[in-house]
């Protein structure tokens, strides 16, 4: 028969494996478990959402680069039709001096005067000849020179006239004025004579002596007759305005302007405005 009393008794002295097991550990520090906290990285802040780009300001930049489109085509369309008149000017120009041919400036109703550039310094003379009458008309210059000007004077007018000219080499009529040239041609319309003044000046503010200006109006929309001269001492020339004026059914916005020395050397081109009572605007030739 099993003593209860002795049970109870080794039930006391026995080890309490079982408690002792499920025991929590002992608890930390106060102050480790703050430092723990405190290193802890906080968490990301919570992302938003990006703005959504507005209409309006989608409509703001397509309107920004349409009005930029429509300041900056005027200008290069402007730019680019000045570099075409101006070339397409030179090209219907008589003043193109190749050398050995003839051109024509200053076209009246008795006169006229040729230019043209010789391979070598010489002495010049023109001759003008009536296809009608056979009448000669001749002129010379006295300076030793590759390029003349030489003007023809009493003609007989509205009358087709072969024209050569003769220095080192005899020189002929430019092809591009056909055989002959017809004094007094544009004599019908035109004002009466306007003499005007003109100076070249170099970048220093000196005359520029004894060198040939040939002026030509700034239009392109067919061959133009120019006017010539030279210049004197004092870097001054004449030319008579209305030998163009008469050419020309509305007044044009300026002239082209070629200066050439005595060698045939283009020594600037230059666009100037119109003339006005008795004056030309002044050319100043970089050297």
């Amino acid at each position: 028969m099993i003593d209860i009393a002795d049970a109870a008794q080794k039930l006391q002295d026995a080890p309490l494996l079982k408690e002792e097991a499920v025991l929590p550990p002992p608890s930390q520090p106060a102050d480790d478990i703050m430092n723990a906290v405190l290193d802890t990285p906080p968490p990301p802040p919570p992302s938003s959402p990006l703005p959504k780009k507005s209409r309006f300001s989608r409509m703001n930049i397509i309107v920004a680069s349409l009005l930029f489109l429509l300041l900056t085509i005027p200008l290069a369309v402007y730019f680019v039709s000045q570099q075409r008149q101006l070339a397409d000017t030179r090209s219907k120009a008589a003043y193109v001096t190749s050398e050995s041919k003839l051109y024509i400036a200053n076209l009246d109703k008795t006169s006229l005067s040729v230019i043209w550039k010789e391979q070598a310094d010489s002495k010049g003379c023109s001759v003008a000849k009536n296809t009608q009458t056979q009448k000669e008309t001749k002129a010379c210059d006295n300076s030793l020179s590759r390029m003349h000007l030489i003007t023809l004077t009493n003609l007989d007018p509205y009358t087709p006239h072969e024209l050569s000219a003769q220095g080192g080499q005899k020189i002929s009529l430019h092809p591009f004025f056909g055989a002959t040239v017809i004094s007094g041609l544009f004599d019908e319309r035109k004002p009466p004579s306007r003499f005007v003044e003109g100076t070249i000046v170099t970048s220093g503010g000196q005359p520029l002596k004894d060198v040939f200006v040939v002026i030509s109006p700034l239009l392109t929309d067919r061959f133009y007759f120019p006017i010539a001269s030279k210049t004197d001492q004092q870097g001054v020339y004449s030319v008579d305005v209305s030998l163009i004026d008469a050419q020309i059914p509305v007044s044009s916005d300026g002239y082209l302007v070629e200066v050439v020395d005595r060698l045939g050397k283009t020594l600037t081109e230059q666009k100037v405005g119109s003339a006005s009572a008795d004056q030309i605007p002044t050319v100043t030739v970089a050297q």
